[in-house]
């Protein structure tokens, strides 16, 4: 997952820094101020303050010192790295911390503190980024909100996000992710969300966190640290997640398709726009999508109750939706010079999402043949194999007409389309994509609509871009 390198909600004094991560200054001025702070030696500009974090194959303390060259005023350190420091280098900063990963937490922790705007924080085990970049489409037209790019929803991105506050922000938009149990309880605590969100809950990461029911137990974990009388947006009549979200003294808001959301979706019209009329307490208002699918629809409506309670009056939130175009390589719907369309959704993949996808497939209005040109959806654990067998079954279910597979669990996705009744010759199975894509070229023409979807480290948009190369 990438990481966000820089912070910059500066500047940042020595000696608050130490107290906020209870470190010592273990040589420097502890007034001396640093003016943004990075991660990445690499990115280090004049007067920053360089993390430097420790993983599996790498230790940022083995670039301390090009870092204190390059320009940085200091550095955190978790190990007496300062008795290596050169003479020329001890008038700079060191703050000795345990862990510089837990200190990055404590830190954007106490600048939260120093910025109390509204914030929302948007987790959920799908459509997180594109809650994320609603909620932020209709706050930038008369609000100065501090978003979250790209996929900075981790332990580092987060962090690195809340210490980029400043005065020049009114409110901020969050995405939180996680991959293993503990993870959210920190998120959480450097963010102190007014209002969270939790999309959906299903069987993703379930390498790291085992089930669905602990999926559920960790997101919702985001409003362990909320402030006080804040509000958390959840589905309506979600197994799991309604009981966990009991145990929490926090004002809860649901929405969803069924009479008893509190934001419900009623007399809904599908297609590549689609509209539907939003209800609450508060207001009824119609609202068109160019983001098809009935997740969508959901996802809409999780954004406009976020931004009902951000005091965003109704016919603003429905016109800016009505132009919001999805984040790259989700669910995007593009047309072919042959008349076909290309549905690239490319991004990641999970059950829930792939699902999504194909419904979205088979709602089409197209009376000609679909292919599906997926690839694994991983860190789905032990149950790897039953979860693409699954999602095979839904496929033939659908009418999908032919899957073009890459990956390891080609052969489960197979037995599952063929034991729901689809032809054994329907799906062709590759270990690569080259060779799916050799396969793909000569029938592409046969169809009218492709779908391309796999997990982000499958990158599927290379075949995706290859079509549209072609057509």
């Amino acid at each position: 997952m990438n990481n966000q390198v820089r912070a910059t909600g500066g500047p940042y004094i020595a000696r608050n820094l130490a107290e906020a991560c209870k470190g010592k200054i273990v040589q420097g001025e502890p007034l001396t101020r640093f003016e943004q702070i990075s991660t990445d030696s690499r990115d280090i500009g004049p007067g920053d303050l360089f993390i430097p974090l420790v993983g599996p194959t790498y230790d940022g303390h083995d670039f301390l010192v090009p870092a204190l060259e390059a320009g940085a005023r200091g550095s955190l350190i978790s190990r007496d790295t300062h008795r290596e420091i050169p003479e020329s280098l001890t008038r700079y900063v060191l703050i000795q911390v345990k862990d510089t990963l837990q200190a990055l937490s404590d830190l954007a922790s106490a600048h939260r503190h120093m910025h109390p705007v509204p914030l929302i924080t948007v987790t959920g085990s799908s459509g997180k980024t594109t809650v994320k970049e609603m909620i932020a489409a209709v706050l930038n037209k008369n609000r100065r909100p501090l978003v979250s790019t790209a996929n900075y929803n981790n332990l580092i991105g987060l962090p690195m996000t809340v210490l980029s506050l400043t005065n020049q922000y009114d409110c901020a938009v969050l995405e939180a992710g996680i991959n293993i149990s503990g993870e959210m309880e920190q998120l959480s605590k450097a963010a102190k969300p007014n209002i969270a969100i939790i999309t959906t809950v299903g069987p993703v990461h379930l390498a790291g966190l085992g089930s669905i029911e602990n999926v559920a137990v960790e997101k919702a974990k985001i409003v362990s640290h909320m402030v006080s009388n804040g509000k958390l947006i959840i589905p309506d009549n979600l197994p799991y997640l309604t009981e966990v979200a009991a145990d929490y003294a926090v004002e809860k808001i649901t929405f969803g398709l069924s009479e008893s959301a509190d934001f419900r979706a009623v007399d809904i019209d599908f297609g590549l726009i689609t509209t539907f009329t939003a209800v609450s307490k508060h207001w009824t208002q119609q609202i068109c999508l160019k983001s098809p699918g009935v997740h969508n629809v959901r996802n809409a409506l999780a954004a406009a109750a976020a931004l009902t309670f951000m005091e965003i009056p109704q016919s603003e939130i429905a016109e800016i939706l009505s132009e919001f175009q999805a984040p790259l390589w989700r669910l995007e719907m593009i047309p072919l010079k042959n008349g076909a369309l290309l549905i690239r959704d490319c991004y990641n993949a999970n059950p829930q999402s792939m699902s999504a996808a194909f419904h979205v497939m088979a709602g089409l209005n197209s009376k000609g043949q679909k292919l599906a040109i997926l690839g694994d959806m991983l860190e789905l654990g032990a149950q790897s194999e039953e979860l693409h067998s699954t999602l095979g079954s839904e496929a033939a279910e659908l009418g999908i007409d032919k899957v073009i597979y890459v990956g390891n669990f080609g052969p489960s996705f197979a037995q599952g389309y063929m034991d729901a009744g689809g032809g054994a010759d329907s799906v062709w199975i590759f270990d690569n994509k080259d060779a799916a894509w050799d396969a793909a070229k000569p029938v592409i023409h046969k169809f009218d609509a492709i779908l391309v979807k796999g997990s982000r480290i499958m990158k599927m948009e290379i075949i995706a871009d290859r079509i549209l190369e072609e057509n």
